[in-house]
C-alpha cells in the first residue's frame, strides 16, 4: 500500500519548512523530485514517500546508502532492487 504525504510532511522529510518547499518545487522538480501522486486545490497536494526516499537516497553518496538496514530489506525482498530502478525511472520522466 503507498503511503501518500501531505506537502507539509514532504517538506519535513526534507528538513525544510512547507513555505520554503512552495517556493522550491520546481526547482526541485527540475532536479528529479516526484511530482505529485494526487494533486488538488493549493496545500491538497499528496506525494509518494517510497518515490521521494528514492529521490533522497539518489541525492547521496553511494557509500551511503549502503546501511546495514538497507541489506536486510534486500535480503528480505530480492526484488527491491528492480522496484526501486522502475520507480526511479518512472520519476526521471
Amino acid at each position: 500500500m503507498r503511503k501518500l504525504l501531505s506537502i507539509r510532511i514532504a517538506a519535513a522529510k526534507l528538513g525544510h519548512s512547507y513555505t520554503w518547499f512552495l517556493e522550491h518545487r520546481k526547482e526541485l522538480q527540475a532536479r528529479g523530485f516526484p511530482r505529485p501522486v494526487l494533486s488538488g486545490a493549493l496545500g491538497r497536494d499528496r506525494y509518494d514517500e517510497a518515490a521521494i526516499d528514492a529521490w533522497l537516497d539518489a541525492q547521496m553518496d553511494p557509500a551511503l546508502r549502503a546501511q546495514p538496514d538497507s541489506a536486510r530489506v534486500v535480503a528480505s525482498f530480492p526484488a527491491y532492487d528492480q522496484i526501486l530502478e522502475q520507480r526511479l525511472q518512472r520519476n526521471a520522466t
